[in-house]
């Protein structure tokens, strides 16, 4: 065989090869897409368990933070009519016998 068939026949060869190596690796990420399906659904779930729960945390903190908030500007209104003329909520500056009050 001469030098120029040598080489062809190890081209030929190393193609093959090329062939038969692509051919594993798509078989092997075929099995390896499934896994890795699984994987990501796992992790998936996982992570909305996670974040459900840091979003309950969440919004627990908040409402009794606004509750909070609320109370004390409850008292400060309250305080500030107190302040203002002695009215409760709900009374008017008409005393009693009809007689509006002077401001």
């Amino acid at each position: 065989m001469g030098r120029i068939t040598e080489d062809f026949m190890r081209l030929v060869g190393e193609i093959q090869g090329g062939r038969r190596d692509r051919q594993q690796m798509m078989r092997d990420l075929g099995r390896n897409g499934a896994e890795r399906k699984r994987d990501f659904h796992a992790a998936h779930a996982e992570m909305s368990r996670r974040q459900k729960n840091a979003l309950r945390d969440f919004v627990t903190g908040i409402e009794g933070k606004v509750s909070e908030l609320l109370k004390g500007f409850a008292g400060d209104l309250a305080g500030g009519r107190r302040a203002w003329g002695g009215n409760e909520p709900g009374t008017s500056h008409i005393q009693k016998g009809g007689k509006a009050r002077r401001r």
